[in-house]
């Protein structure tokens, strides 16, 4: 991310691998919470479902949702990745599409076979059960893998089985790689328009969730970072022109980020309709989109997200997102008469450390090779021309 950015004239993208680090910690968060029956009662139910204790509460129903805001995590994800993808292409005359798909579909597919072997792993190893006392989530989760989910998982496209439940977000990247010359013949013309063009993009959402139409609400987060990547200078010079001399300008603006990234809950907690509450879910994109802005451009916040820590967690982040749900659940099945905390207490100490070693091990390796599939395809491409 920080070398695209270098390569389109953006050097506060450092700041944006920290702030995915951190998004990447809040879906961890977000899933050993969910262990928790009362909590995942919570996230399926979308309402109070029972009585819980204040802090719990305040967790559920209130800005604190932030903290385990795993799916509106996601959608920053996505945010980024429109981000980051289209930089490079803008940076580059002549960018090389032949060479761009073989390198980002083995940077793509790689890890995410490895993850699933380790994920079909901790499975055989550790059975899975449906007992009701574990909660909604643990129970949602399918015991075994079939050759049909497997193909599922491995392929990504037609849909996940659920088996490693991140990975139905892979689904939604490998599309947007693949359509990404698509988003940029229909966005890069009438620059003018961008301001309206975002508006759109958040209404396609809204449609989206208010017919639960799935490629209508996740295909255009992604765009609305490619309108980023395209407007990145004038975005930095904007928020310097406004924000100068203000000192509530900043905390305002995170203030409205975090309220909207969290208003699905917020409104729930307020004595929404919960059905109401979900169609407004599309009210955490401008949210999401708010924080990357603030991440880039935001002193305070770009120092934060700029610090050692951040910047570590940005580095594994991917291979934290990969891994860390099996093995969560694998904890929690082994330490199934205590409480969710023993398992949480176990499980996320072991899927930092195989992150860490699956980040070195697997996903870097996959990265140099999709470098250098990259390389090899251009060479061959120039081979060909002057032959």
């Amino acid at each position: 991310m920080s070398a695209a950015g270098a390569a389109a004239g953006a050097p506060r993208l450092r700041s944006l691998d920290g702030l995915r680090g951190a998004a990447a910690l809040v879906v961890v968060v977000h899933h050993a919470l969910l262990l928790f029956p009362a909590l995942a009662g919570v996230y399926y139910a979308g309402r109070r479902a029972e009585v819980l204790p204040p802090f719990a509460d305040a967790l559920a129903y209130s800005p604190l949702h932030l903290v385990w805001a795993g799916t509106e995590s996601v959608y920053l994800f996505f945010v980024l990745s429109g981000l980051v993808l289209t930089l490079p292409v803008l940076a580059r005359p002549g960018f090389d599409w032949l060479a761009y798909y073989p390198r980002r579909l083995v940077r793509l597919y790689g890890p995410v076979v490895a993850a699933v072997l380790l994920g079909a792993l901790t499975i055989l190893l550790v059975p899975r059960s449906n007992d009701d006392l574990f909660g909604t989530w643990v129970v949602r989760r399918p015991n075994a893998y079939t050759l049909e989910a497997l193909v599922d998982d491995l392929t990504l496209v037609a849909g996940t089985s659920g088996r490693i439940s991140p990975l139905w977000s892979l689904q939604w990247e490998v599309l947007f790689s693949l359509l990404l010359p698509v988003y940029l013949l229909l966005l890069v013309p009438a620059r003018r328009l961008d301001g309206w063009r975002a508006a759109a993009l958040v209404a396609l959402c809204a449609v989206g969730a208010a017919t639960s139409t799935q490629t209508l609400f996740y295909l255009p987060i992604f765009a609305l970072g490619v309108l980023t990547a395209l407007n990145w200078r004038t975005l930095e010079d904007r928020a310097q022109r406004w924000t100068a001399g203000r000192r509530w300008a900043w905390p305002l603006v995170l203030v409205v980020a975090v309220l909207l990234t969290t208003a699905r809950w917020n409104l729930t907690g307020l004595g929404v309709d919960p059905p109401l509450a979900s169609r407004l879910a599309f009210l955490a994109l401008p949210g999401v989109w708010l924080l990357v802005v603030a991440a880039a451009f935001c002193p305070a916040l770009r120092a934060l997200c700029e610090t050692a820590f951040l910047q570590w967690a940005g580095r594994v982040s991917f291979s934290l997102y990969l891994v860390h749900e099996p093995i969560l659940l694998a904890a929690r099945f082994l330490t199934a008469p205590a409480s969710p905390w023993l398992a949480i207490a176990l499980g996320v100490p072991v899927a930092v450390v195989v992150a860490v070693l699956f980040e070195r091990l697997v996903e870097s390796r996959f990265h140099r090779l999709a470098q250098r599939v990259g390389r090899a395809v251009k060479a061959r491409r120039r081979v060909a021309q002057e032959a």
